[in-house]
């Protein structure tokens, strides 16, 4: 109790030791009888702690090499903005790392506490045999019926996003049926229902496996996973460059800012004002009033054109400082938004058969746009041109470019538990904490391999619509492999070397 005592006189001068102390309390009432108490009041406090900076969109580039100018010039421009915005702070971080560390044990605890029902489920509804799946870095969306409406019933569950905010069943399947019609809506190739999906699966298995769970209130996580889900709405499959180059309805209503991201969320909560489909009806004035804020901050975040902005934000606020061993300050919607853009970009970070798939249908998207562009734009070719862009240096302009650097940020702040057993590693000796790391490897380097030693001819099949000659990748797949496993080896006997 005297120490109880203790922690109540103390005043940390930082919001990060006033949350470690709390927790330090926490850690003090460990006892079974009382595991109820904290669970309700665990989310409060998170809450009242956890303060928020706004958006720090600085001016950002990135630079580009890439044996394509075509694809650098389209990189630069679709993934950096020079906008500039006010930055206005209200609260800070003085050490994320404390605070990951002592929410460990809250984690646990609500673990304990968390009731899933899947069983219950299963008798309202008919779910697959293997849904368990779900929760794996390697789950394939494209395998099952009815993406949307699957993955929001199951995610949410497991979140307890049902019974918390007591959302209607019945209103979720209707509102299920109506984002996959938005989604389907213009028929896109990629950024459909299945995207949506995708995207929602990924970020809740970023959620589940890292310890950063109970740094959000509850929420933040429910904004996160439903911004997810909504985030591409009515897409028309072509982006934002398109859109206001040809000077589009869209274009004209958002003033050519974040064209497609604006339309997104603004469309959906139209959807929500149905009562037929408004899931958050029983939300007070106060909730839904941040969840509507936040919502709308992580889909206008999802504009390709603040990729450069928010890696370097992440970088500056988590690259673990040398002395201490602590990070630089840092906000949770910053981080929140950057668990929503790379789940949206995380195919390329997938394994190989599922990334593939993806990589297919995103490029017939493009390649579908460059057929407009080739009838809409007068003063300029196409950026897609389906006859001669190379796949291989595109793919490999995005992954290295775009993918491992958001992944590799990520990597510093997520202390994600091994999502999978993963076998395929390449050597004994190494060891992968995250499981995107051999996957982001294998597809940057079967890529490589292809512009290195194969006919660029013979990686589709056909070229209107495209289809990509499976078999004739999975040979470089090998290649790629036996690759990264020679390096692994070398790597071993430098590491055994004696130090001179």
């Amino acid at each position: 109790m005297n120490r109880l005592n203790n922690f109540a006189r103390e005043k940390p001068e930082h919001s990060s030791m006033t949350t470690v102390s709390i927790l330090g309390r926490l850690r003090m009432l460990e006892h079974v009888e009382i595991l109820g108490n904290i669970g309700k009041e665990l989310d409060g406090i998170l809450y009242n702690l956890v303060d928020i900076l706004s958006d720090d969109t600085r001016q950002s580039e990135i630079n580009i090499t890439s044996n394509d100018g075509e694809i650098s010039k389209w990189l630069e421009q679709t993934f950096s903005s020079k906008q500039q915005r006010s930055i206005t702070a209200t609260g800070r971080f003085e050490s994320i790392k404390a605070i990951i560390q002592a929410s460990s044990f809250v984690n646990a605890l609500q673990r304990q506490l968390r009731q899933h029902t899947k069983e219950r489920l299963d008798v309202i509804f008919d779910l697959p045999a293997d849904i368990n799946k779900l929760n794996l870095w390697s789950f394939n969306i494209m395998e099952y019926s009815d993406p949307i409406s699957l993955t929001l019933l199951l995610v949410f569950d497991a979140h307890d996003i049902i019974s918390r905010y007591r959302i209607d069943i019945d209103v979720l399947k209707n509102f299920g049926r109506a984002l996959t019609e938005g989604y389907t809506k213009f028929r896109p190739a990629y950024h459909n229902d299945y995207h949506g999906a995708d995207v929602l699966q990924t970020t809740h298995c970023l959620l589940i496996k890292s310890s950063l769970l109970n740094v959000f209130a509850q929420i933040e996580i429910t904004a996160l996973l439903f911004a997810a889900a909504i985030h591409d709405y009515e897409h028309p499959g072509v982006n934002n460059n398109y859109l206001v180059k040809t000077r589009s309805d869209l274009a004209l209503i958002y003033n050519d800012s974040s064209v497609l991201e604006n339309h997104h969320s603004s469309s959906i909560f139209k959807l929500l004002r149905d009562k037929r489909f408004n899931i958050w009806s029983n939300m007070t004035i106060e909730e839904y009033r941040t969840f509507r804020s936040l919502v709308i901050s992580l889909v206008l975040a999802t504009d390709m054109a603040n990729h450069a902005s928010l890696v370097e934000r992440m970088s500056t606020y988590f690259f673990f400082k040398e002395t201490n061993g602590s990070t630089t300050v840092t906000d949770s919607k910053t981080l929140l938004q950057t668990l929503l853009h790379a789940a949206d970009i995380s195919n390329a970070a997938k394994p190989w058969p599922v990334y593939i798939q993806s990589a297919e249908k995103i490029m017939e998207e493009f390649f579908m746009q460059g057929d407009l562009e080739k009838i809409h734009y007068d003063d300029s070719k196409s950026t897609f041109d389906r006859e001669s862009t190379d796949i291989a240096q595109l793919q490999i302009g995005f992954i290295s470019h775009i993918v491992c650097p958001t992944f590799d940020v990520l990597s510093k702040v997520l202390q994600v538990d091994s999502l999978e057993n993963n076998a395929k590693l390449i050597s004994p000796k190494t060891t992968s904490t995250f499981p995107w790391q051999y996957d982001l490897q294998l597809n940057l380097e079967t890529w490589r391999q292809i512009a290195k030693e194969g006919d660029i001819q013979q990686v589709w099949l056909q070229r209107k619509p495209l289809k990509l000659n499976f078999q004739y990748l999975e040979t470089y797949v090998e290649k790629a492999k036996n690759y990264l496993k020679k390096r692994s080896q070398q790597e071993v006997l430098l590491n055994r070397l004696p130090s001179v």
